[in-house]
């Protein structure tokens, strides 16, 4: 970041991947289970990264598989409706007692625009990038979520590049830094960035579901 708080300066600040940032592997099962699930997940998620921020230390590699497990509100909206059908109101009590009253607006404010990519489509993408040449560079995320474009970019590309991600929800954010800590992850919305010409080399923008 530079002296403009809006300002992302990608070839000063970013750091080249290492082994200290998340590679998604197929036994993490990303999106698979069902509604209650992946909010227990959710869940379990929250608790760990509130864990690792009071104890100011970084995720061990065994608690990597429940951050990235997280998948947001954007399809559990039922757990914020405030006459939602009996069996979520368990859950919006849970969530109330994990978030701050903040916290628990902004997760709310996020079922419109918080939605989980799958796997397949990810690496649907990276194989239209390759095919178009894209090796290696500077890369920018305009709308991170907890980082699963990084976490299954090929290996090759990873090893050689430098990651910026832009994350607007500042609870995504904290579990998204967990998994990639060498990444640089502005808490903004895309909107209030600013970025200098020629800073990255591809950006790989997610659809505006907002």
């Amino acid at each position: 970041m530079g002296d403009d708080p809006g300002e992302i300066r990608s070839p000063a600040a970013g750091r080249e991947l290492s082994d200290g940032n998340y590679r998604i592997r197929a036994e993490d099962r990303l999106g698979e289970g069902s509604l209650k699930q992946k909010c227990r997940d959710n869940f379990a998620a929250i608790e760990l990264v509130n864990r690792l921020d009071a104890e100011g230390r970084a995720a061990t590699d065994d608690e990597k598989p429940i951050l990235v497990r997280y998948v947001g509100w954007g399809g559990i909206p039922q757990v914020f409706a405030q006459h939602a059908e009996s069996n979520w109101k368990s859950e919006r009590q849970e969530l109330k007692r994990l978030l701050t009253e903040s916290q628990y607006e902004a997760a709310r404010a996020s079922t419109l625009n918080a939605h989980y990519t799958s796997p397949t489509i990810i690496n649907g993408i990276y194989e239209a990038v390759e095919r178009l040449g894209f090796r290696h560079g500077r890369i920018l995320e305009p709308a991170l979520g907890i980082g699963h474009f990084f976490g299954l970019m090929p290996e090759e590309m990873t090893a050689r590049s430098r990651l910026t991600g832009i994350e607007v929800d500042p609870l995504t954010a904290r579990i998204a830094l967990k998994l990639y800590p060498e990444t640089d992850i502005p808490v903004q919305g895309f909107e209030a960035a600013r970025t200098r010409a020629g800073s990255f080399y591809l950006a790989r923008p997610t659809v505006p579901f907002g």
